[in-house]
């Protein structure tokens, strides 16, 4: 029979029998995989956490973008990459390294491997033009997409008239030799956008006028005043992307500073109707026909997208845009003759959002330096400047603000030791951090302008290569300054004000720190509100960030009848919060008597965490309190003996029973108390921010029952399974279907489809593998009529029974058939442990494993039992999770001194049962709390990529609570999650192990695949 398990497993490597390598263990260990590598993790808390635990850099997934990576640090600071361009994009809904590297697909157009702009190129077709000339001459009608580049309605396309060969492919360049006779056309694929190139590798006889058609789709093509081509959009007018004014060039190359020393513009006039635009270059003739003109020459047309991130160069001489250049320059080459001074200067604009307010303790400016005019070291200089943009140049320059750094670092390929050259620029992040900037400008320049042993050549944010401008940043961030500041007890607010009735009362607020390893104070500033005199200042002791910190008032601070205000900031050891938060209200009422409805109130409240205080917003005939969230709505009744109703709004419902009683509930700030005085024991009812609930017990004195029962109304058809560390998993007990793997129980082995089997035994199914892979996975599939069929995730064949052979093999499994039938099919019964037996539709049998035959047949897995007996268990491992009806968290209690009292649960009948092992010595009040978390019925595969994860750090049981808490709150945010499952471990002090599985939340490579950010 086939036992469903909550039991999830991803392992990288599989073994089934002899057939897999290195096959070792047992399947019961295959359960518990090791854990992957960790390299990252959703949130900045738990990257960092992991970080610690591991001593190495753990990237934080939800500060990912195009251009940015944040490590979490060993140390509890982060680190942000911020790449000067597209290093990575999204494809297909996951993450992928930007490639431009071309590659031709099964038509002929040649693509990168991954663009962010969908750069395309064509394939050969057409017929080629005889000349130059005739190409230019050529009606539109011949014209064909020669690159295409965008999408939508920001989709440029260049067009070439005439036919073209297959392009040569190296790496990013596609080379169209003898486009037209004696030309070669060039394309290079950059990150941004395109270089276009027409090489003349011969003097033409008569010029060599070029046309070049283009659609625009919903862009509108503008004319710049320098020669070059705007596209803005037609119907917001942002500028999306620009083709600089074209230059072309001869053979003539300057080896020391490798400056093209011949070089023209070309002009350009741009003619556009509707969305057809047309480029008319005319490279000057005269030049062309130059002989001092060396061959072979190429003029160049380029096109750049546009984007907050941006880099360009300017060089005396140069009137022409250079945003898309591949390159940045600094320095002076030296001036051939009859030009202007060439010094060139670079800028660079990088987004400074991800550190804006941090504490920067180290940032570098990392520029990939090719090319040196000398191996001697000479300095260059970084400037806070101004942005530049496109219409930067030699005599328009963004203003020089304020020199940061020099550096002498020197790098050449001609010194044998191209690579990176850095700039210290802390002080400059600090200045972009203080001002919460979103971006930040930079200018390079040569320290002498003078020395052209100073000159040097950087690849920019456009180049092909993964050796981009990098901006790296190390940082931390201040704790936050509080929240949920709460007086008490009661902590009961009331319009606003929280009413004491002490001179002593206790202060307190949920603390928040960006590392969830730290520990925080508070300071409590207290201030009469009448006199707005501040009267005190009390510091807590250093608690866990994310619990509650908390003071007691000193006596001799306050007066009766005074209402005071008090704000809070922390601490973290190092670094204070920024300012203050806002404040809260109290007023004191020595006189004030409270009814046992807010007095017991007040001892649950003093038992939990700040942060755990919620409160209903409504109520009606039916329910005292009424709480909706996005997930649920949560109706708690009026009667004690009633049940509190969950509904998530698509038809899915939850019952829990009230431990009972006859007390008529009272609704304080949206929580129901049922207290009666008689009794030794009152019920708190609080909703959830979670969109769950939890039910504290207040036992008054020793004289109360030591257990306490729940009742679980759930949806029928459900499995409730109680883990070691004491929670309660309340799972959909549905037949799985979708990708499964299969243990017998025979043997504790995973089912495999021996797909290497040749003739009548091709396909056949043994309990014998110790791993599972793909030949241990199988699709269980609902028939509709209350029948199943496997097909084998192997061979792609359903499991047939063979209830023709005869002998050892009769009804053996086989998955060998193209569709299913009544061979094909099985009926499951399910039985009182959760567990199924399969009966096969063939000849009525149940299926077993042979454990008797050996060889070849060995574990041979056959429909031949009359009955289900132990030969013919199996668990059922779904690769996806079960939906999760709710859980319940491992039950605490607490006396009155805030001491644990042992308790634990246990599920009977039906019900829910805590146990509470309180002796005549506890001191009284306690208070216990099972907290029921729903998931209003719907989970995703996003927790099943953790769990390898978990499993290698945890016991088995566990690993399940934390998976299934993962699972449960995924709907609310990952940061949540933490918050939840930190605050919880914090509480119970799992400060080992524990804050490791808080560490690996969402900590493994696979999470990305699942997971979408």
């Amino acid at each position: 029979m086939l036992t469903t398990a909550a039991v999830l497993m991803a392992t990288p490597y599989a073994a089934a029998g002899t057939d897999h390598p290195g096959a070792r263990g047992t399947a019961a260990e295959a359960a518990v995989p090791k854990a992957a590598p960790v390299t990252e993790a959703a949130t900045a808390e738990a990257a960092l956490a992991a970080a610690k635990a591991f001593g190495r850099k753990v990237e934080v997934l939800d500060q990912r973008t195009e251009t940015t990576t944040t490590y979490a640090n060993p140390d509890g600071t982060l680190t942000t990459v911020q790449a000067a361009g597209p290093i990575r994009m999204i494809e297909n809904g996951r993450w992928v390294d930007v490639d431009v590297d071309l590659e031709r697909d099964s038509g002929g157009t040649v693509r990168p491997e991954a663009h962010p702009e969908h750069l395309a190129l064509a394939g050969a077709g057409g017929t080629r033009a005889r000349s130059i000339e005739q190409a230019a001459q050529a009606p539109d009608s011949a014209a064909r997409d020669l690159i295409s580049l965008g999408s939508g309605d920001r989709r440029i396309a260049v067009q070439w008239k005439g036919g073209l060969p297959a392009p040569e492919l190296d790496g990013s360049r596609a080379t169209y030799r003898d486009a037209v006779p004696g030309a070669d056309l060039v394309v290079d694929a950059t990150r941004t956008g395109f270089e276009q190139y027409l090489t003349l590798r011969h003097r033409p006889g008569r010029g060599a006028p070029l046309v070049l058609p283009l659609k625009t789709e919903g862009l509108k093509a503008e004319p710049g005043e320098d020669g070059s081509l705007v596209f803005t959009d037609r119907t917001t007018g942002e500028q999306v992307s620009t083709i600089p004014a074209p230059v072309m060039w001869d053979a003539s190359v300057d080896e020391r500073s490798l400056e093209h020393t011949n070089r023209r513009a070309v002009p350009m006039k741009v003619v556009q109707d509707g969305d057809s635009v047309e480029l008319r270059l005319t490279p000057d003739p005269e030049w062309l026909a130059d002989p001092e003109t060396r061959y072979p020459v190429t003029i160049d047309p380029a096109a750049d997208v546009l984007d907050v991130l941006f880099d360009t160069w300017v060089q005396g001489g140069e009137a022409a845009d250079q945003s898309a250049s591949t390159d940045l320059k600094i320095g002076w080459p030296g001036d051939s003759a009859g030009t202007t001074r060439r010094v060139a200067r670079s800028f660079l604009t990088f987004r400074t959002s991800p550190f804006a307010d941090a504490l920067v303790t180290d940032a570098k400016l990392k520029l990939y330096d090719y090319h040196s005019w000398s191996c001697q070291e000479r300095g260059w200089e970084v400037w806070a400047t101004g942005p530049a943009d496109t219409a930067t140049r030699w005599a328009n320059q963004p203003e020089w603000k304020q020199k940061f750094a020099t550096s002498t670092e020197t790098r050449s390929a001609t010194c044998s030791n191209a690579g990176y050259v850095s700039a210290d620029v802390t002080e400059l992040a600090r200045t972009w951090a203080s001002a919460k900037a979103d971006t930040g400008s930079v200018g390079i320049r040569a320290a002498d302008e003078n020395d052209t042993y100073g000159w040097k050549r950087f690849y920019s944010g456009e180049a092909a290569e993964d050796k981009i401008p990098q901006l790296e940043v190390t940082y931390n961030y201040r704790p936050r300054n509080g929240a949920n500041l709460q007086a008490g007890p009661p902590f009961v607010s009331e319009g606003g004000i929280y009413r004491v009735d002490t001179l002593t009362p206790t202060l307190r607020f949920s603390t928040e720190d960006a590392d969830p390893d730290d520990e925080v104070r508070g300071s409590f500033e207290i201030t009469d509100v009448a006199t707005q005199e501040v009267v005190a200042t009390v510091t807590s002791g250093y608690v866990p960030a994310s619990t509650t910190a908390s003071v007691k008032v000193p006596a001799g601070t306050l007066e009766d009848g005074h209402t005071y205000s008090f704000r809070t900031t922390t601490y973290d050891g190092t670094h204070w919060a920024n300012g203050w938060s806002a404040p809260a209200t109290f007023h004191v009422d020595t006189a004030w008597r409270m009814d046992a409805a807010t007095r017991t109130l007040g001892y649950a409240n003093a038992a939990s965490e700040a942060a755990d205080v919620t409160a209903a917003t409504s109520s009606d005939s039916r329910y005292a309190a009424v709480a909706k969230t996005d997930e649920n709505t949560v109706g708690v009744p009026w009667n004690a003996g009633g049940t509190i109703d969950i509904a998530d709004g698509n038809g899915g419902y939850a019952s829990l029973g009230l431990p009972g009683g006859t007390a008529r509930g009272t609704s304080i700030g949206g929580t129901v108390v049922y207290s009666d005085p008689a009794q030794s024991v009152d019920t708190v009812t609080q909703p959830t921010a979670e969109g769950g609930v939890r039910t504290l017990q207040v036992i008054k004195n020793a004289a109360a029952p030591h257990s306490y029962r729940t009742a679980l109304q759930l949806p029928e058809d459900v499995e409730v399974v109680t883990h070691d560390d004491g929670s309660v998993t309340v799972l959909d007990g549905a037949v799985p279907t979708g990708t499964v793997s299969l243990i017998a129980g025979a043997n504790g082995r995973y089912l495999s489809a021996r797909i290497n089997d040749t003739g009548d035994q091709a396909g056949k199914v043994r309990a014998s593998a110790t791993t599972d892979s793909t030949w241990e996975k199988f699709t269980l599939e609902a028939g509709g009529d209350g029948t199943y069929a496997l097909k084998s995730g192997a061979n792609g064949k359903y499991v047939a029974v063979e209830k023709n052979y005869t002998g050892d093999r009769q009804g053996m499994l086989r998955a060998r058939s193209d569709s299913a039938g009544t061979w094909e099919k099985f009926t499951l019964h399910k039985q009182q442990d959760g567990s199924y037996a399969l009966k096969a539709l063939a000849n009525g049998k149940y299926v077993t494993v042979e454990k008797g035959l050996t060889g070849a047949d060995a574990d041979l897995v056959r429909a031949a039992a009359d009955t289900p007996g132990d030969g013919q268990l199996f668990t059922v491992v779904p690769d996806q999770p079960r939906e999760q009806v709710g859980f319940f968290e491992a039950p605490w209690a607490k006396d009155a001194n805030g001491d644990a009292v042992p308790t634990r649960y246990e599920v009977q009948d039906g019900y829910l049962v805590q146990t509470v092992d309180f002796t005549e010595s506890t001191a009284f009040p306690v208070v216990i709390d099972p907290g029921f978390w729903s998931t209003a019925w719907k989970v995703t595969k996003c927790a099943a990529s953790i769990a390898s994860f978990v499993y290698g750090f945890t016991p088995q049981g566990s690993s399940k609570k934390v998976i299934t808490a993962v699972r449960l709150v995924k709907k609310v945010g990952f940061k949540k999650t933490a918050n939840i499952i930190r605050t919880y471990l914090k509480r119970h002090k799992l400060t080992t192990d524990g804050r490791k599985i808080v560490a690996g939340i969402l900590g493994i490579n696979s999470i990305k695949s699942n997971c979408k950010f």
